[in-house]
C-alpha cells in the first residue's frame, strides 16, 4: 500500500535507496487515528489514511480493487501452545517507557514471540484478533523470494539465466535481459519506485494495475514487460514492485500452477493454521509485491520456519552472500545503517542484519517479521503507521525485537 505523499524514511529505505529522510507525517495526527467513522465513509481515495486504514488493512478482501484469491491453511497445521510465563509487556523498555507504551505509540495491532511452536508473548489491538488477517504489504515480497528460491533448489529455475529464457513474451524488453538473481536482489536496473504520489508516474500507474488505487489500467503483465530500465543489471540497487510481481509470473510459468496454489503449498510447509489471501491485479493474476493477508500467528510461523533453517537452501546462500549486496553500499543502505546502528543488506526479497544473524521482512505501515537464526525464534509486528515509512517507528520496532532477544537471554 502506498500513500499519496512522497515516501519517507522507511519508504525511501524500502524503495528509493536514497537515504533516510525526515518522515512525512502529514497524513494525519493521532486524533485522526482514534476518530470514529462509518464504513460508508471509506473510498479508494482515503482507504490508506487514518482512521480508515486500521480497518481496511484487516479487510483487504473487501477493499482490493480487483479482489483477492485464497491461500489455503496447512493440511497439518502447527499445534501452538502458550507459555505459562509470557513476556512482560509492562516492563520498562526505553527512557522510562514501558514496552506496551512503545507498542501503543507505534500503533501496533499485533505482536507475537514464537519459538518451537510455543507462544512466548502475544498482543492484539485495533481491530486485530487471533482469527483476523492483516495486509502484509511489502513483507509479502519475502514469501515470493522463498517460492522462487524453492524453484531454484528444485532446479526449475536457474538464477543465472535471464527472464526471457523462461518468458518468451519478454524477449526484446529491458527486463527480459536480466538474470533471475538480479530480479530477486532488486538489481534488475529498473527505475526506482519514487513516484507513487505523482499521477501519471511510472510507479503510480503500476498501482492502478495492482488494484491499489483507482485509475485506467491497461494490463499488469504488459506494464512489467514495458518496465523502463535506468541502469545495467547488477550495477545498482533500485527497489521496484515489478521485480516481485515478475517472480510470480516466472513461478507460474515453470510450475504451471497459479501463484496462490504455490503459496498454499508454502503454507502447508510451515504449518499455517488459517486461510489467507493474496490480492489480484487487473489481469486476474496475483500481486505478491504487497498483497498477502495473513494472521499474526501464521506470519510468526512463517518467520519461525525461516529462523529454524527450513527455508530453501539457496535462499540462505543468497542472503549470506553479502559481497553481492548493493543495498548497503547505496545511500539508502548507509542511512539505514546509521539509523539502526548496524549494517543492513538485501537479497532474495528479504532484509538481513549480518551482525545479529537476523533475516527480516518489512512492509509499509510497519509490518515487520524477524527470524533470529541462532535461536530459531520469530518476533513479528503488525502496525498501522500514519505513513508508509516513519523512521523513528521503524527503529523502535527493530529495537523492540533486539530488546526481546536480550531479555530472553538470546
Amino acid at each position: 500500500m502506498r500513500s499519496w505523499s512522497l515516501r519517507s524514511a522507511l519508504a525511501l529505505l524500502l524503495a528509493l535507496g536514497s537515504g533516510i529522510a525526515s518522515a512525512q507525517t502529514d497524513r494525519g495526527n493521532i486524533n485522526d487515528f482514534y476518530r470514529g467513522f462509518e464504513l460508508s465513509e471509506i473510498t479508494p481515495e482515503n482507504m490508506q489514511l487514518w482512521p480508515y486504514y486500521k480497518y481496511t488493512s484487516t479487510h483487504w478482501d473487501e477493499y482490493g480493487l480487483f479482489g483477492t484469491t485464497p491461500i489455503m491453511a496447512s493440511a497439518t497445521p502447527a499445534t501452538l501452545t502458550t507459555a505459562e510465563d509470557t513476556f512482560d509487556i509492562g516492563q520498562e523498555f526505553q527512557g522510562g517507557r514501558s514496552f506496551v507504551a512503545s507498542l501503543l505509540a507505534t500503533q501496533t495491532k499485533g505482536f507475537l514471540i514464537l519459538k518451537d511452536n510455543l507462544i512466548l508473548g502475544e498482543f492484539y489491538d485495533n481491530f486485530l484478533n487471533i482469527n483476523s488477517v492483516q495486509l502484509l504489504q511489502s513483507s509479502s515480497k519475502t514469501y515470493a523470494g522463498i517460492i522462487a528460491s524453492k524453484l531454484i533448489d528444485d532446479s526449475k529455475i536457474d538464477p543465472a539465466a535471464t527472464v526471457e529464457n523462461y518468458l518468451p513474451d519478454f524477449k526484446g524488453s529491458g527486463i527480459g535481459k536480466v538474470t533471475i538473481q538480479h530480479v530477486l536482489d532488486m538489481q534488475a536496473g529498473l527505475l526506482p519506485a519514487s513516484d507513487y504520489h505523482v499521477p501519471g508516474g511510472e510507479a503510480y500507474v503500476f498501482e492502478t494495475e495492482q488494484g491499489l488505487k483507482p485509475g485506467e489500467p491497461t494490463g499488469h503483465r504488459k506494464a512489467v514487460i514495458a518496465a523502463e530500465t535506468s541502469d545495467a543489471p547488477g550495477e545498482v540497487y533500485n527497489y521496484n514492485d515489478k521485480n516481485t510481481d515478475l517472480l510470480a509470473m516466472l513461478a507460474e510459468s515453470v510450475t504451471g500452477q497459479p501463484f496462490n496454489k504455490l503459496l498454499s503449498n508454502l503454507y502447508d510447509d510451515f504449518g499455517a493454521n488459517s486461510r489467507g489471501s493474496i490480492a489480484l491485479t487487473v489481469d486476474g493474476t496475483a500481486s505478491p509485491s504487497y498483497g498477502i493477508s495473513a494472521t499474526l500467528r501464521d506470519y510468526a510461523l512463517f518467520h519461525q520456519w525461516i529462523a529454524q533453517g527450513k527455508a530453501p537452501q539457496s535462499f540462505y546462500v543468497s542472503i549470506e552472500n553479502v559481497d553481492k549486496d548493493l543495498y548497503s553500499k547505496s545511500e539508502g543502505g548507509q542511512g539505514a545503517a546509521a539509523l539502526l546502528g548496524t549494517r543492513v543488506t538485501y537479497a532474495s526479497q528479504a532484509w538481513y542484519l549480518p551482525e545479529h544473524d537476523i533475516i527480516y521482512s518489512l512492509g509499509s505501515y510497519g509490518q515487520v517479521g524477524i527470524s533470529h537464526r541462532p535461536t530459531g525464534m520469530a518476533i513479528v509486528f503488525m502496525q498501522d503507521w500514519e505513513d508508509n515509512g516513519v523512521p523513528a517507528k521503524y527503529k523502535e520496532t527493530i529495537d523492540r525485537a533486539l530488546f526481546v532477544l536480550a531479555q530472553m537471554g538470546q
